[in-house]
């Protein structure tokens, strides 16, 4: 078999098939041809082959294929005849040509001497020749992310636009052309899902109440972090977050009770970015390597497969709800990426396993739900908005009448967790000689409660959020 070089195309063909396409008679009988390019598709990083096939009444002594696309989309990396029919039959001569948006491909089956008369027998599908397209853009997603469209480009045969002079489709039989109908088809480039590394990691907030990551204003809590990895050991990570500005992160981090504790870290770094006025919001990086000094020992934190908890405890940082909190609303803590925390290089999220980055894997966010908290007057027992001699009677008649309450801290003048009479004398003593003042938030303004006691929750519409 003989293949010609794509820059003699042009002339040669126009040679070899000058007299052949310069007849537009068709075979008799009812002879006919069709060529058809198969629709495939391939991951948009890579390519496929696109069979051209024939259908055919008669013997094909030869063809010429001349096919466009969208260059936008698609490459055309070549046309051959490697497992075709055409190479098969023993195809003698062969000229394929490559343009930009599109290709031909020129087929003599008997060119050379002794001239044998070899053709490729009349047949449906005749596998004739191979377009080879790669995909210009990779779209790439996260298994588990939503799945990006594909993108479809039509492969349609043409004529008179390549080659000089211009060629067009055409199948040989019997010395004579016939020119086939077309069914043109489409190359796809579809999206390629990148698996996520198996580890996981979890911030959580928590709080010291029994409503989990539900918290009041001015209420400090937890900012934990938490890893699992089944089948890999991690020598380190960078931790990246954003969180409402609302919420105040310390920037102390607290090891206790950790793996990594047990282990032994030998670097950390902790950003607490918590200017809200220079446009990039709330941002928290912690960083840290268990192995970064002599003599490097190798130390990682341990698989977490045979966990019955199924997760390791990494390290905490403090959290305190601002009184710019809006109540009833969730203050998020979001795993985020491309922050500068308090310096100027951009970081992300990454685990480092056999010293490889991976920035691919399952990170869950967190939030701190501000919740309402209960205000009163200390020493306003009567619930009047004002602390005088009548709530001292209303301890009283409290203690010893039935008399109906509508806040047990409020009627606790000293603070003790108790409702008697001694919450009385102290009041008495206060107002008219002297006393000590009831704790806070005392007898002038409303406030929380900063005592923690047994009594009942007041049953009022009085809370710090309006």
């Amino acid at each position: 078999m003989r293949v010609i070089e794509q820059r003699s195309v042009p002339n040669i063909i126009a040679v070899c098939f000058a007299m052949v396409l310069s007849s537009s008679v068709s075979l008799a009988g009812g002879t006919g041809a069709s060529f058809t390019a198969e629709s495939v598709s391939a991951p948009s990083t890579g390519g496929s082959a696109v069979r051209v096939l024939v259908d055919s009444s008669a013997d094909v002594q030869g063809f010429v294929i001349s096919m466009s696309h969208d260059p936008a989309a698609i490459t055309l990396s070549g046309v051959d005849i490697t497992g075709t029919d055409t190479e098969l039959s023993g195809a003698e001569f062969v000229v394929p040509a490559v343009y930009a948006d599109g290709g031909t491909i020129g087929v003599v089956l008997d060119f050379n001497a002794p001239y044998d008369g070899q053709v490729i027998p009349a047949s449906a599908e005749i596998h004739a020749a191979n377009y080879n397209y790669n995909c210009n853009s990779a779209v790439l997603y996260f298994e588990g992310d939503p799945v990006p469209p594909s993108e479809t480009t039509a492969l349609t045969f043409i004529d008179g636009i390549y080659g000089s002079p211009a060629l067009s489709n055409v199948s040989v039989s019997g010395g004579l052309s016939v020119w086939p109908a077309f069914n043109d088809g489409t190359f796809t480039c579809d999206p390629v899902a990148i698996p996520s590394e198996d580890t996981i990691l979890w911030m959580e907030t928590e709080f010291d109440n029994s409503e989990g990551n539900a918290a009041f204003h001015g209420q400090t809590g937890s900012l934990c972090f938490y890893y699992a990895d089944a089948d890999d050991n991690i020598q380190g990570m960078t931790m990246t977050g954003c969180y409402d500005c609302d919420l105040t992160v310390g920037s102390d981090w607290d090891w206790n009770g950790s793996i990594v504790e047990e282990i032994g870290v030998e670097y950390l770094a902790v950003q607490i970015d918590d200017d809200a006025s220079d446009g990039d919001g709330c941002e928290l990086v912690v960083a840290f390597l268990l192995d970064a000094l002599p003599p490097f020992e190798g130390q990682t934190m341990p698989q977490t497969a045979d966990l019955n908890a199924g997760r390791l405890l990494i390290g905490c940082l403090s959290v305190t709800v601002d009184d710019s909190a809006e109540c009833d609303v969730a203050q998020e803590i979001n795993w985020c990426n491309g922050i500068n925390g308090t310096g100027s290089v951009n970081l992300y999220n990454n685990v480092v396993i056999e010293f490889q980055s991976i920035q691919i894997y399952e990170r869950n966010d967190t939030s701190v739900m501000v919740v309402p908290e209960e205000i009163f007057q200390r020493g306003d027992c009567n619930s009047d908005d004002q602390t005088d001699l009548a709530d001292a009677a209303s301890i009283l008649a409290n203690q010893f009448g039935n008399y109906e309450i509508l806040c047990s801290d409020a009627c606790d003048t000293n603070d003790d967790g108790l409702l008697n009479m001694a919450d009385s004398v102290f009041l008495l003593n206060w107002l008219f000689k002297f006393g000590i003042s009831p704790a806070a938030p005392g007898p002038y303004s409303d406030g929380a409660d900063p005592t923690d006691d047994s009594l009942p929750v007041c049953d009022s519409d009085d809370t710090n959020c309006g």
